[in-house]
């Protein structure tokens, strides 16, 4: 059974690059993208049968899931940006804290199974590139990755059943390590207490009186992936609304929506919050009407 799902779920995840058609916004500090219709002129036009994103998921988390690790291999520059080398000590499969929180902010709750989904496409394929920088052969280690990952969308993503994959994925890779010279050593060295990182920035608009909302990156291109608008409000349900005085949690590349008093068009974009933790605040600015 076990790998007749798995060989189903790499069969799906081969064909679920056609499936992406994913748009990357323009890179900047603060990007600017096309302007999105407001929220509630897009809920007007969606029909009430359309599932939004989270109950995609909810509904068949499999395919789901091959179509997450799609977006998070294409768009997500915190797979390259926490790369770590291999210590002499061996290969640590839990040298990164891959945790809903850590990963998305204040969307980690939220987000529900999706944020497990963005979670889970993140620590598979980190492992694939650090086990081939540490002389592991390319196929068998897919192929183990690919029951590990078989095993948790048979149960969900309960976390009891990826604690027993775990432990059944580092097993099946010490034997390669021994059936192959010059592997690294496997280990497994818990370095993460679960306690997310502080990723508070504070939000204001110029001039001052702007509605933001905002969606992380990952999660506004996976809505597109699902061909669901990702300024939809409703369908692509992951966006947030600006806390008032207090300050929101941005883990990663955000992108964000800005709705003016006089009524113009609203100003959409994106922003890497690390480039503003020195200043503590994301400033969102009104642009000019293009001519």
């Amino acid at each position: 059974m076990m790998k007749t799902a798995a060989f189903v779920l790499m069969a799906l995840l081969a064909a679920a690059p056609a499936q992406a058609q994913l748009q990357a916004p323009p890179v900047s500090s603060l990007r600017a993208d096309p302007a999105m219709p407001p929220a509630n002129a897009q809920a007007a036009a969606t029909p009430l049968t359309a599932l939004s994103s989270s109950e995609k998921v909810r509904e068949n988390p499999g395919v789901q899931y091959l179509l997450m690790k799609t977006v998070v291999a294409r768009s997500i520059g915190v797979v390259k940006t926490r790369a770590l080398p291999v210590e002499a000590g061996g290969y640590n499969l839990l040298k990164y804290c891959w945790t809903p929180a850590n990963v998305l902010g204040d969307w980690g709750d939220s987000a529900g199974l999706t944020g497990e989904l963005v979670v889970r496409a993140l620590e598979t394929l980190s492992w694939s590139r650090d086990l081939a920088r540490a002389g592991y052969p390319e196929g068998p280690v897919a192929e183990a990755i690919g029951r590990y990952d078989a095993a948790l969308v048979a149960a969900s993503f309960a976390e009891a059943t990826r604690t027993r994959a775990f432990e059944a994925l580092r097993a099946e890779l010490e034997g390669l390590q021994m059936r192959t010279p010059g592997a690294s050593q496997i280990v497994a060295r818990e370095r993460c207490n679960r306690q997310p990182s502080s990723f508070g920035l504070n939000v204001a608009t110029a001039p001052p009186g702007g509605r933001a909302r905002f969606i992380p990156y990952v999660l506004h291109q996976f809505c597109l992936a699902q061909q669901i608008a990702p300024g939809d409000a409703v369908r692509c349900d992951y966006w947030q609304s600006a806390k008032g005085d207090r300050p929101m949690s941005f883990a990663g590349e955000t992108v964000y929506s800005v709705s003016w008093p006089d009524d113009t068009v609203a100003t959409t974009g994106r922003f890497n919050p690390d480039e503003q933790r020195a200043a503590g605040t994301v400033t969102l600015r009104q642009r000019p009407p293009k001519k």
